[in-house]
């Protein structure tokens, strides 16, 4: 398994793998989501490739805080391909995240995840990594 920076040509990987989160969605919007993405150096796109198939994905960002003279590194998605569950991917995904945020200069990384029942697993999944339950998020569609 590789762990590697998303690049052009991955975009039906992506998409599928945003498919196995819930999110359907087309390889064209995906095509164009992700070419602002990868041309902003503020964002990581990293994916876990074998044999060609992505198996796994995990989007970050960089951001300043107003509060403290730190950057913090912000995982916005990240989904591991359903049939590849438990065996470490999500894991790897994390670990080289919390590496290109440290080497950034990043002293935090965050990430959210939904307060549904079915999201319990990928919360005790972060706990194992060493991430704390700390907020609550809110949201308000503007649209």
């Amino acid at each position: 398994m590789n762990v590697r920076k998303a690049r052009r040509g991955d975009e039906l990987g992506i998409t599928l793998l945003l498919s196995d989160m819930g999110y359907e969605t087309s390889v064209h919007e995906v095509q164009d989501r992700l070419l602002p993405i990868m041309n902003d150096d503020l964002y990581v796109t990293l994916v876990v490739e074998e044999k060609k198939e992505l198996l796994g994905m995990l989007g970050m960002h960089y951001e300043r805080s107003y509060v403290a003279n730190i950057l913090i590194a912000r995982i916005i998605t990240m989904v591991t391909a359903e049939k590849y569950r438990q065996q470490g991917i999500g894991r790897k995904l994390i670990r080289e995240a919390e590496k290109l945020a440290n080497e950034k200069g990043a002293s935090t990384v965050v990430l959210n995840s939904g307060n549904r029942e079915e999201r319990r697993p990928a919360h005790q999944f972060y706990e194992a990594c060493g991430y704390l339950g700390k907020s609550t998020g809110f949201y308000k569609s503007l649209g």
